[in-house]
């Protein structure tokens, strides 16, 4: 093959290859995320959670909320509460930054593998780190729905 062939395949193929990293690293998420890190402030740790229910308001309840992982504004984790130390709930969701959403639903790793309940938490992101907000869901024990009002700050 004739060496001026050769070099210019090499120069067309050099600047292709070039013409896509720069597309993929120009000022996108990505570029953002590989080079600066994620946008979302990471919300991976351990969360204490207080609520009362709107059905029984002079009763506050706990629970641990752990989140496990985060991948971008994707939340995963589970629940876990001291007094019923045989249920566990999992949970996927989404955090815009300041707003978080979450679905809850029994754990298949909860020893009782038969109770039923399910709902939502939406929270807003406070000043000082902390979330305040409601969760709606199926209560399990009332057998009909029930609201709360949520607050949850991380454990340090």
């Amino acid at each position: 093959m004739n060496t001026d062939i050769l070099t210019a395949l090499i120069g067309a193929g050099g600047t292709i290859i070039g013409a896509i990293i720069g597309a993929l690293l120009a000022r996108t998420d990505f570029f953002d995320r590989l080079f600066k890190g994620s946008k979302f402030l990471s919300l991976v740790g351990k969360w204490k959670s207080t609520w009362e229910d709107y059905n029984y308001p002079n009763n506050a309840y706990k629970e641990l909320l752990v989140i496990e992982r985060q991948k971008g504004s994707n939340i995963y984790g589970y629940i876990t509460m001291e007094d019923k130390p045989d249920k566990k709930w999992n949970f996927e969701g989404n955090f815009s930054g300041r707003f978080l959403q979450l679905f809850y639903f029994p754990s298949k790793e909860a020893e009782d593998k038969l109770f039923l309940d399910y709902g939502c938490y939406f929270f807003e992101m406070q000043g000082n780190g902390a979330f305040k907000g409601y969760s709606i869901g199926f209560d399990y024990e009332a057998n009909s729905m029930g609201v709360s009002t949520h607050r949850i700050e991380r454990i340090r």
